[in-house]
This record gives structure tokens, C-alpha cells and sequence, in this order.
């Protein structure tokens, strides 16, 4: 595989610097990337991702930071295609940022390949800046959430913000067999669902470095009896289902059920919902232990506590929670609508339920505690295979032979 120029465009990229401090999941597979000979571009939008890289220059290949102008207005006629755009998409100042990015790439490039990190915004800015006659190189979108409403991805009619990225894209990267299912569903103008199925692969979420390192130290072993919810406290991620489940079995099994997360959106619904469900699952008996948002060092100690880690999500495209758990050694109990759910099924490491069901999620924990060694032994033997299989380098290399792949096909 020849050494290849790629620029890589990814919101997710500054917004992990933002929420995490820190090296974030895309830096670190752009620096896998870049380890393998290539020369990785990162397209971004902070400032702090700039001084970032000025500072780290040369350790792990050539990245350099373009600054997105979507906080800056440029013309009038910039503003008006901006305020199109959003009438059209739901997104503002795209245009400005496809008329900037089209710059970018020329006096840049030429560039081997674009690797739009993630779909939205970012695929449709490409996709923008394609259909404005740029000669962009092939890209390739790799998706890492759909919009959600309701139990399902939201799948749109007419202009939808995803079909032109899709549409636009040389090659997709699903990061699940579940979220593969759905992308026909966006296939529009110039592009069949068989098309769109040709053109798509999966390739999963990498595990970050800082966990892998984290995995390797010593096992206390877990709490019997103690099950504990991974997740935000929110509608998609079953909060309440979870809630109710732990009600029916409390009496029979006396679990500690632990609750790692907070609440992540406005959604007064949703939390009266919640406040009203706990104080009744308290009154049936059920014991329970909010321990709201934690860092990463404390996430990794919960699960070790736990005898079963529960991620009764209503729909979730990967969820790499669920493969921290195995890979820990945790049994897992999840919903068939959770992307990585395979991972449990195929190893008989915990048990997979249908969504927003709390008796068969109730039933699910229970099998797992009352045979726990079995499942327990199952998530053990599995565990260094994943931790391999899902490192940032074996995700690197796979995506670095689809980026050759798409140059040269």
C-alpha cells in the first residue's frame, strides 16, 4: 500500500478535545493512520485542536488543523446560501464552510482521498462542496450516529441532510451491521439502495488506549448480585425501562442495582417519567445507587464492582460501553436494536432482549445473575480477542485499505 495524503474533516475530532480534555477516539485513530506511512490533513474546527498539534508536531506524522469559518460571516452572498441551506438541511453556514473547505483542499492538495469522520455536518459540507464543481478526491463518510426518534433511526423524506453525504461518498463506513440495514433507507436523487449497499462496509468504533491500558491492571473481582446501568439518563438509552425491570425482579434476587449516568437533554417528559418510576421502584423493594456522571478511571472501577453490566439502550448504532464491559470481563445484558449486541450473542456472554420490554429485560438480568460463572467465564475468554481486534491500529489498518481501495479501485 503506497503512502497517501488524506485530509480528514471531523467536528468529532474538536468536540472530543471540548468534553474530554484530552486525546479523544478520532485523534487517536488519525494518529494510527499516520503511523502506518500516511500523511493525515485533520480538518477541524478549535482552536484548541490547532495549538494541540503545534505542540505534538512530528511525534506520530503530519497533521496540520484547518479552522472552519461557521462562526464567521462572509458576504452577503455566503450568508444568504447559508440561510438556504438551513431552510433546506437544518444546518446553518454550511455553504460558508464547503466555499472555505473547496479553498482549503486547492491550495493544499492535491490530496489523495477525504475521510469525512463524521456524516453530519461534515459529509454534507463535502458533499456541498462537491456539487459546486470542486474536483474533490474519492471520500470516504464514516457514520458514527443516525438521527434517532422514537425507538428508530429518524429516516428522512426529501432533502434530508444525510443523502447527499451518502450520496457523495466513494465508500461508507458503518459502524455496525444494524446501522449497514439502514442506510437504504437514505438512498435519493442518482443513488439506488443497492448502490448505497455496494458502496458500504462496516468497520467498528476502536477502543481508546487509555482504557486498553487501563484493562490490564488487576481484577478485584465483582459484587455478587450487583447490576449496574451503563448510560445516560435519557429516553434512547432505556433509563426507564431499565427502571421498571429492576422492580420486577427486586424481591426475588435482593440486587443492588447502580446507576451510572446523568440526565443529557431537556426533556421535562422524560424526567417526570423518571422521578415518578424510581420512587415506585423503590417502593417495590429495589435498591438503588445513582451515581451520576463519572470520570473514565471511576467508569472502568463501577463495572468491575458489577456482576452484570445492563445497556437496555431502545436504539443504539454501536455502543462501545458494551465492548469496554466484555473486555473487562463483565457479562452484559442489551436489546437486540443496540449495534454491538452481536458481540454478546456470538460470545454467550450475557443475554440480548427486544427494546423498551422490561419484563424480558428483567428476565434477561435475572438468567445472567442466577448462572453468573458461565456468562462470567464467557466474557473472560473473549476479552483479549476484542481488546486486540478493536485497538486503534487493527481499525487503523482497515481503514487505511478502504482509503487505498477508493483510490485506486
Amino acid at each position: 500500500m503506497r503512502p497517501l495524503k488524506i485530509a480528514l474533516l471531523s467536528r468529532w475530532y474538536a468536540e472530543e478535545h471540548r468534553r474530554t480534555g484530552g486525546t479523544g477516539t478520532v485523534q487517536e485513530l488519525a494518529e494510527a493512520v499516520a503511523a502506518l506511512g500516511h500523511e493525515v490533513v485533520v480538518l477541524s474546527q478549535s482552536k484548541t485542536v490547532t495549538a494541540l498539534e503545534k505542540s505534538k508536531a512530528g511525534e506520530f506524522g503530519a497533521l496540520e488543523t484547518w479552522l472552519s469559518p461557521r462562526e464567521k460571516r462572509r458576504g452577503g452572498f455566503t450568508g444568504l446560501a447559508d440561510r438556504i441551506t438551513k431552510r433546506v438541511t437544518g444546518h446553518r453556514k454550511v455553504m460558508s464552510d464547503a466555499f472555505d473547505l473547496r479553498g482549503f483542499l486547492a491550495a493544499r492538495g492535491p490530496f489523495d482521498a477525504l475521510w469525512a469522520q463524521c456524516e453530519e455536518p461534515d459529509g454534507l459540507v463535502a458533499a456541498f462542496a462537491a456539487r459546486m464543481g470542486t474536483a474533490l478526491p474519492p471520500t470516504l463518510t464514516q457514520i458514527y450516529a443516525l438521527r434517532y426518534r422514537f425507538g428508530q433511526p429518524l429516516v428522512f423524506t426529501g432533502q434530508g441532510a444525510l443523502r447527499p453525504a451518502f450520496g457523495q461518498a466513494s465508500r461508507i463506513l458503518a459502524n455496525s451491521e444494524l446501522t449497514a440495514s439502514y442506510l437504504p433507507h437514505y438512498a435519493g436523487r442518482g443513488v439506488s439502495p443497492g448502490q448505497l449497499r455496494d458502496k458500504t462496509r462496516v468497520v467498528y468504533h476502536n477502543l481508546q488506549r487509555g482504557f486498553l491500558a487501563a484493562a490490564q491492571a488487576a481484577d478485584p473481582g465483582p459484587e455478587p448480585g450487583r447490576v449496574l446501568f451503563l448510560g445516560a439518563l435519557n429516553e434512547k438509552k432505556g433509563a426507564v425501562v431499565f427502571i421498571d425491570a429492576a422492580a420486577q425482579i427486586a424481591a426475588a434476587l435482593g440486587a443492588t442495582f447502580a446507576i451510572i449516568g446523568d440526565t443529557t437533554e431537556e426533556n421535562p417528559a422524560f424526567d417526570r417519567k423518571w422521578a415518578t418510576q424510581l420512587a415506585a421502584s423503590r417502593a417495590a423493594g429495589a435498591k438503588f445507587e445513582l451515581l451520576g456522571k463519572l470520570r473514565a478511571p471511576e467508569v472502568i472501577a463501577q463495572v468491575r464492582r458489577a456482576s452484570v453490566v445492563v445497556l437496555p439502550s431502545l436504539f443504539d448504532e454501536f455502543s462501545r460501553a458494551l465492548i469496554e464491559a466484555l473486555v473487562l470481563g463483565r457479562p452484559v445484558v442489551t436489546t437486540e436494536t443496540v449495534g454491538a449486541a452481536p458481540f454478546v450473542r456470538d460470545s454467550q456472554a450475557g443475554a440480548v432482549v427486544p427494546p423498551a420490554d422490561a419484563t424480558a429485560l428483567a428476565q434477561g438480568i435475572e438468567e445472567v445473575l442466577r448462572n453468573h460463572e458461565k456468562y462470567a467465564q464467557n466474557a473472560r475468554a473473549c476479552a483479549p480477542r476484542l481488546a486486540h481486534e478493536l485497538s486503534p491500529h487493527a481499525i487503523a489498518l482497515q481503514i487505511a485499505q478502504h482509503l487505498s481501495e477508493i483510490v485506486v479501485p
